[in-house]
């Protein structure tokens, strides 16, 4: 005679997970007369337990009692282990993976950016409730993302032009920094500077947000060159792709202490440490050519041990405090390095705070940055694979 039902003992082991948090013993009554015996060490030890599933209309219902109780299980851990938030603008949890960290799982956009996800770089906010971002396949436009109080996506993105730009001039922006300065209030942006055989290598924009907020451009022209001969140990990654350790630029913060741009770069390492390249601009409204710019000390960012090397994917200038926010992430597409987020103070020892926040697996978090949203203070973090996400001021970062 066959059981009635055949339970894995997979998703037992998985609701058990679920509940305790470390994988169960699991003792069970077997379910035919001839293999109930009394063992040591088993619940059916009892003769009256033996008796109980002896006959086969209690086998029947002991095993859809069985099933019942395991489908039961089942669905409680599918949906009550997260303990994620998902009535509000999305999901954030705190993780069991990691005790006490925050995980945070991206607000979809949405829509499409013609027939490909919006790959959000970097974002800034320009006035309450709106933002700013870079999508690193899109050259010669920024795009609006405006949010509801609660935190919602309000109305589609909409589309900024980047205007006085000459064809081809900008492709693959990955970064950017907003300055305010005399009165007036700029947006920088870096290309990865990535050596390409189709297209010359991207440059930096400096674009000025009118007081209408049309966004005019200009691309710095050479900068790639005279960025690697500014900075000797660059030029060994110079002409090789990023996935085998070139050139690639996906951080770009103003530093205000020091009046200069910081580039942050995937890749190279530097003993397995991730480079930041201080450059000194010397007016911010003078002409936007290498003879405006001064090479500073490079500064290596320490980070703590996560098996793989981490390059950084984005560098956060608070505008209203001291200080800078750094994602770091996997430095080529076959590493397994996870995304990390820490706070630098700018020291040039490059020591920084590593925050308990865990990223959703298929996130891919390349920008942040700290706004208002309905009066509220918030950080907003967006995601290449098409998303965002919010986290109130009022949610301190473990």
């Amino acid at each position: 005679m066959r059981p009635l039902l055949k339970l894995s003992r997979r998703p037992v082991k998985s609701v058990c997970e679920c509940v305790y948090g470390t994988v169960a013993r699991v003792v069970y009554l077997r379910l035919f007369a001839d293999r109930t015996t009394p063992q040591p060490g088993r619940l059916n030890k009892s003769p009256g337990a033996t008796r109980a599933f002896a006959t086969p209309q209690s086998m029947m219902v002991g095993a859809l009692f069985a099933g019942a109780a395991l489908i039961a299980l089942w669905f409680a851990c599918a949906t009550g282990c997260s303990k994620s938030d998902t009535t509000g603008a999305g999901a954030l949890s705190f993780a069991q993976t990691r005790p006490g960290a925050l995980k945070i799982t991206p607000i979809p956009f949405g829509e499409m950016n013609g027939r490909e996800e919006y790959n959000a770089s970097d974002i800034i906010p320009i006035a309450d409730s709106r933002f700013l971002f870079c999508d690193n396949n899109t050259d010669d436009a920024l795009f609006e993302l405006d949010l509801t109080p609660d935190g919602r996506k309000n109305g589609p993105l909409i589309r900024r032009p980047l205007r006085g730009l000459a064809a081809g001039a900008a492709h693959d922006l990955e970064d950017m920094a907003l300055v305010e300065e005399g009165g007036r209030r700029y947006l920088f942006l870096t290309s990865s500077m990535q050596v390409r055989r189709t297209k010359p290598p991207g440059g930096v924009l400096r674009v000025t947000i009118n007081p209408d907020e049309t966004l005019v451009a200009e691309n710095m022209p050479d900068f790639r060159g005279w960025l690697i001969r500014a900075y000797p140990q660059l030029a060994a990654s110079a002409q090789i792709k990023p996935d085998d350790g070139g050139l690639n630029i996906e951080g770009l913060a103003w530093d205000r202490n020091r009046h200069a741009l910081l580039f942050g770069l995937r890749t190279p390492t530097q003993d397995g440490k991730p480079l930041v390249l201080p450059v000194k601009v010397k007016n911010l409204a003078g002409p936007w050519t290498t003879k405006n710019l001064e090479a500073q000390t490079p500064i290596q960012l320490s980070l703590e041990p996560v098996g793989d090397e981490q390059g950084i994917r984005c560098l956060y200038n608070e505008l209203d405090r001291e200080g800078f926010l750094v994602i770091v992430g996997k430095t080529t597409k076959d590493s397994d390095a996870p995304y990390s987020l820490y706070e630098w103070d700018g020291n040039a020892g490059g020591a920084m705070r590593l925050f308990n926040v865990v990223f959703a697996k298929k996130m891919k978090p390349e920008g942040i940055t700290r706004g208002s949203i309905g009066g509220r203070n918030a950080l907003v973090i967006v995601d290449d694979g098409g998303g965002f996400q919010v986290i109130w001021e009022d949610i301190r970062l473990p």
